[in-house]
């Protein structure tokens, strides 16, 4: 029966990939290179499918995937890098570059919404604030975009066309990576194979990798990236061994036995690193804003010692130091003639109050970054690195080292010392340069009046500008020879990131800071060592894959063979195999051990030697102790679309747990292309190899009214059960239809 409708069918760009977010009601397409574009639509009703947004993305995109909430979206790169946005603004939350080679494949699935008593801890700390940008703005208190964090305990798995993959938590945070071609994964590297998609299990105890035709895992004289030229057309359909797919499954049940213990350690590595970077740039926005706040003092105070240089250069009887000049002014309350010089031709009264009021500005400024900014920002991080060592006593086996951690916390230790110490420089540079500037506007004034007065500053008391206190004074004399006129103390303090990897330079914030970041991340690269460490191979399957324009007719073939010689990737082009894997959901009985508990994996692809048929494989196999040989059990149904060999199946995706939504393609009376759902409890499953082979005609199938004569040509198929859609594109034509799967029949309506 006819019970779909066309929901929508609009005109699209070439796309390079889509996807829907269950949650959300939203469609995610990523257009192909030059112009790499995401853009968002909201499913809203048959005639009305807004576009939200419209953004470039980082890079040349490959790839993409939904968070398992629905509010974010990651994009992967040819580059290797990993970008997440928002799907509502489309603001970029997070980068990393955490591959080498292009993006293949994503799976982000949802791994339980874990409660951690230390989050909770860690609210009662005072809140992370970003750094002003300027003392103007210096009380503007907003929190720092780093105490924003995502909730709930998710795990992101990017594969490459290099076989690197990476398990990340909540897609920020690698927790895992390991090349699929090295090591113990080296017998893969024979088959010279492709990574195309992989899939996490819901139990997190298996991984599954689609390995396909091209690409090479080994290494090559030019590089890690090298890959191997696909099959010609011609060899292609000429040869279905040539397009054999391997599926690897991965044992990563440490995810699953330590899925609380990781949730926890990853987001305190997290937030450890997220600090550390936040006291960095803390640190470099202070150092910038100083030394641009404090440069007007210190070109006036060069211009004062350029003075005294000349005259000492001419011969007069300045012969001092520019302090010895200072405290002759000092003490005989009256300019010596390099002061006399600078008062009168190098600087005005108003002058030097204005660079006072600056200068006084940027140390209030510093003094508030160091005590609202960098020690929060210490308390932070030693909350986290004891609780981090708490872990590592009963979590040694998730890579966490407790020398590692007593060095971090070493340096956590001497970098607040270091702010103790900048704010002492502070408070000494604001005396000494108040004292300095009353003795410059107390001689300014005086001579500006034209009738200097003898005695000491002191005796004067009616003038606009007071002259320093006797208190004030012997500060000054005891602090001149020490500080310098351009408060290099409080810069030296703060200081600048080291140029070089490892050098560290004189001992400041700056350098502090910037190894303990580099030391942080050290912590997440051992926490992938450690994980890889516990991932091996559990088994490998090798399928004969035939592309299923092999058995359609001459035009469409020739069509897909095109495609394929002209390298055009899917779903942007015909002709490949197209293999899509799911886990299913079994339930697990009270009674079974957890060292042993079944798996299921459901492969379902498209094809034939001589027709296009509907294969589903299923795997069989159960996870057993450590090492222990994997025997799985290996079962095919296969469907015909006709008795006729007339109609064929071009695309094919699991739609829910008992049914499979395919692209039908019939040759008579007329070419057409419709959409189905089959049900899959009626199909008989039978050992892998048996030719039996059951007719579509024959199921309870519902069935779609023939598509646009564009949709011939479909390469692509997503579906949405939560929704009730199916989006299919065709590239020949750019254009990408989606499908109300739901709808009710109008007949069935009317009674």
């Amino acid at each position: 029966m006819e019970a779909f409708r066309i929901f929508s069918d609009r005109s699209a760009s070439d796309l390079e990939a889509f996807e829907w977010n269950s949650t959300m009601d939203l469609l995610a397409c990523l257009t192909a290179p030059p112009d790499s574009t995401m853009s968002i639509y909201r499913l809203l009703s048959e005639d009305q499918s807004p576009k939200l947004l419209s953004e470039k993305v980082t890079g040349v995109g490959t790839t993409l995937a939904w968070s398992p909430c629905g509010r974010r979206l990651v994009v992967g790169d040819r580059l290797g890098g990993i970008t997440l946005y928002d799907g509502e603004t489309g603001a970029v939350l997070h980068t990393r570059r955490s591959h080498t080679a292009p993006i293949t494949a994503f799976c982000w699935i949802d791994a339980g919404d874990l409660e951690d008593t230390w989050l909770a801890r860690s609210s009662m700390l005072p809140p992370l604030l970003s750094v002003p940008s300027a003392p103007s703005n210096m009380y503007a208190e907003t929190p720092s975009k780093e105490e924003l964090s995502p909730s709930g305990f998710t795990l992101l798995v990017s594969l490459d066309e290099a076989g690197h993959l990476v398990v990340a938590a909540r897609g920020t945070f690698p927790l895992q990576a390991q090349n699929l071609f090295e090591g113990q994964f080296g017998k893969l590297s024979e088959q010279c194979r492709r990574p195309m998609a992989v899939q996490l299990s819901p139990d997190l105890r298996c991984l599954a990798v689609l390995l396909g035709p091209g690409g090479s895992g080994a290494r090559t004289p030019e590089g890690p990236c090298a890959r191997t030229p696909s099959p010609r057309p011609s060899q292609a359909w000429s040869h279905p061994g040539e397009l054999g797919l391997a599926v690897v499954v991965l044992d990563v049940r440490k995810f699953a036995v330590r899925r609380r213990e990781l949730a926890h350690c990853s987001a305190m590595s997290e937030r450890l690193c997220a600090v550390a970077s936040y006291a960095l740039q803390a640190v470099e926005t202070l150092a910038t804003v100083w030394r641009s706040a404090a440069s007007t003092f210190v070109n006036k105070m060069r211009a004062l010692i350029d003075c005294i240089q000349a005259y000492s250069g001419a011969g007069s009887k300045a012969k001092g130091t520019v302090h010895s000049e200072l405290l002759y002014t000092l003490c005989t309350g009256n300019p010596s003639d390099p002061v006399h010089a600078f008062l009168t031709r190098q600087t005005t009264p108003q002058q030097l109050s204005r660079i006072e009021k600056s200068l006084m500005q940027a140390l209030d400024y510093v003094n508030l970054v160091t005590t609202t900014r960098l020690q929060v920002a210490v308390q932070h991080l030693q909350s986290i690195l004891q609780d981090l060592k708490a872990c590592a006593g009963r979590f040694s086996s998730l890579g966490l080292d407790f020398g590692l951690l007593d060095e971090l916390e070493t340096q956590v230790t001497g970098f607040s010392a270091l702010t103790e110490q900048l704010l002492l420089d502070v408070s000494a540079a604001r005396r000494f340069a108040r004292t300095l500037f009353q003795l410059f506007l107390y001689q300014a004034q005086k001579l500006s009046e034209g009738a200097p007065e003898a005695g000491t500053p002191s005796s004067r008391a009616d003038g606009s500008y007071a002259a320093p206190s006797p208190s004030e004074v012997d500060d000054f004399v005891a602090a001149v020879r020490q500080q310098s006129l351009e408060l290099e103390d409080v810069t030296a303090r703060i200081g600048t990131r080291p140029k070089v990897s490892g050098e560290d330079g004189r001992e400041s914030l700056a350098s502090k800071m910037a190894r303990l970041v580099s030391d942080a991340e050290r912590l997440g690269q051992r926490i992938c060592s450690a994980m890889a460490r516990h991932s091996s191979p559990l088994l490998c399957q090798s399928l004969e894959v035939v592309s299923p324009w092999r058995a359609v007719y001459s035009e469409l073939r020739a069509a897909a063979g095109a495609d394929m010689a002209a390298g055009v990737p899917s779903p942007r082009g015909l002709g490949r195999p197209m293999l899509h894997m799911a886990w299913q959901d079994l339930p697990q009985q009270k009674d079974t051990l957890v060292e042993s508990l079944p798996e299921e994996l459901l492969l379902l692809w498209a094809g034939g030697a001589t027709e296009a048929k509907l294969n589903l494989a299923r795997v069989r196999f159960s996870v057993g102790k450590r090492e222990a040989a994997v025997q799985p059990k290996l079962d095919l149904a296969t469907v015909k679309a006709n008795a006729s060999s007339t109609g064929h199946f071009l695309l094919c995706r699991c739609y829910d747990a008992d049914r499979i939504a395919a692209l039908v393609l019939q040759e008579e009376p007329s070419r057409s292309a419709t959409v189905c759902l089959i049900d899959m409890t009626d199909l008989e499953f039978h050992p892998f190899g048996s030719e039996a082979s059951a007719i579509l005609s024959d199921m309870q199938v519902s069935q779609s009214a023939p598509l646009p004569e564009s949709y011939l040509w479909a390469s692509a198929m997503r579906v949405m059960s939560q929704r009730g859609v199916c989006s299919i594109y065709s590239w020949r034509a750019r254009r990408l239809l989606t499908l109300d799967m739901e709808a009710v029949d109008e007949m069935d309506d009317a009674d």
